[in-house]
């Protein structure tokens, strides 16, 4: 079995998965729950500075399916509407319980409040959190107050917050910014230059989950009102990985990597971008804590698999190869699609995609198939020079492994049936 430990801002995690600050870190109770179903680290739902009533709305979430799976969520809830007092109880009892979980601090207070902010720090220290995270993110109702995703639009201000947090706090520092922005590396770079231990990306992205058209009303709605809320869900990853890889870049800095984390294999891809620890959110909303079962169990296979022993030699740099389009004119090669006749299913999908929007590179043909009563069957066929290797046909093919890319100046991937033609080079 593989070591899934990873030090993280100089604590050890028992596992690089980690529970976001939202509804599943609520309570100090279900912080617990979560420790006790195996999660390595939690960061508790964002406090605020006590002169700040917050009330919700209701409802306040609604999911995106396809095909009976969510895959995005919006919510317009606010941060904890508990008692400051109270999470300073709970947290306390939370050190004591799990002293080998890392247990997170998350705060939020005015952009232009720095004594807001000082007096959070302070509470923060007095119950010995492991690190604190500065959400600067939320998208919604916060950012009316000067709170919240406002704060990280602003170089200057992420400055402000961040040397007031470093100045007073006694352990790490993470800050946690919005996607919402122009370019993310300004802020990220911000914040390392005043001090930020690590960095949190994503929050969740600016969006309206839908519409009811038959009532006309916005999916999410309050009478029949909407408002702009935080988009989260597996829809989220490619913003994710984007952001890491831009934060890693310009930084270097340690990055908690989230954005639509629904599998173990998704956590693999951070890791692999440069991500350090992995937060889920979205996913234990939908199908709760005991998903960390799954999660640790794909992770070790798969690192059975490859050959490696420590959870840790996954964090890789990835975002390395994240470059601009002329370095990647450099590297193009001369791309052909290879069809695996063998596992072609004859289903037509690539051939419909490549015709409307593509090159009408492919077209059905018929083979010799002695199982078959008719002795033959249908197979996707390459029309050679009209083929520009797009990858659209790839992207769209059922069938795993049955279609590749290949550089049409190297061998050709798969042994082809005796009538076939379509891709060599006649």
């Amino acid at each position: 079995m593989g070591n899934l430990s990873i030090q993280f801002l100089n604590f050890e995690m028992d596992n690089p998965w980690c529970v976001a600050s939202a509804p599943p870190t609520a309570t100090g109770k279900l912080m617990a729950d979560a420790f006790d179903a195996g999660w390595g680290a939690a960061i508790m739902k964002t406090v605020g500075p006590v002169e700040e009533p917050i009330i919700n709305v209701a409802p306040r979430i609604q999911t995106m399916k396809k095909w009976n799976r969510e895959i995005a969520m919006q919510n317009i809830e606010l941060i904890t509407d508990r008692r400051l007092s109270v999470w300073l109880d709970e947290l306390k009892t939370l050190r004591k319980r799990y002293p080998k979980k890392m247990i997170i601090g998350s705060i939020m207070a005015p952009g232009h409040d720095m004594d807001a902010w000082a007096k959070l720090i302070e509470e923060m220290n007095n119950v010995h959190v492991n690190a604190i995270e500065l959400n600067l993110g939320c998208p919604h109702g916060m950012p009316e107050r000067d709170m919240g995703a406002v704060c990280s639009q602003d170089p200057m201000i992420i400055t402000n917050i961040v040397k007031t947090a470093k100045s007073l706090s006694k352990v790490p520092i993470l800050t946690k910014l919005t996607p919402n922005v122009t370019d993310i590396r300004m802020m990220a770079s911000a914040a390392k230059n005043a001090g930020s231990d690590a960095i949190t990306v994503i929050n969740t992205v600016n969006g309206i989950i839908g519409i009811d058209i038959y009532k006309k009303s916005p999916l999410l709605s309050v009478n029949g009102y909407t408002a702009i809320g935080g988009i989260s869900g597996n829809g989220m990853k490619p913003i994710g990985l984007k952001c890491v890889a831009e934060c890693k870049q310009a930084t270097g800095l340690p990055i908690s990597g989230c954005g639509g984390i629904s599998s173990w294999s998704e956590g693999v891809e951070y890791l692999l971008m440069g991500a350090s620890q992995l937060q889920v959110c979205t996913e234990i909303m939908i199908r709760g804590f005991k998903i960390i079962h799954g999660l640790n169990r794909g992770l070790e296979t798969y690192m059975a698999q490859m050959g490696i022993t420590k959870a840790s030699d996954l964090i890789g740099d990835l975002y390395k190869r994240v470059t601009s389009f002329d370095v990647l004119l450099k590297n193009s090669s001369s791309e052909k699609i290879a069809i695996n006749e063998e596992t072609c299913t004859g289903c037509n999908i690539c051939v419909v995609a490549c015709k409307d929007a593509g090159y009408d590179a492919l077209k059905l043909k018929s083979i010799p198939d002695p199982n078959r009563s008719q002795g033959t069957r249908n197979v996707a066929d390459l029309i050679y020079d009209h083929c520009t290797g797009c990858n659209l046909c790839v992207a769209v093919c059922p069938v795993p492994q049955c279609m590749e890319l290949y550089d049409s100046k190297q061998a050709f991937p798969y042994e082809l049936h005796s009538s076939y033609s379509g891709n060599t080079l006649n």
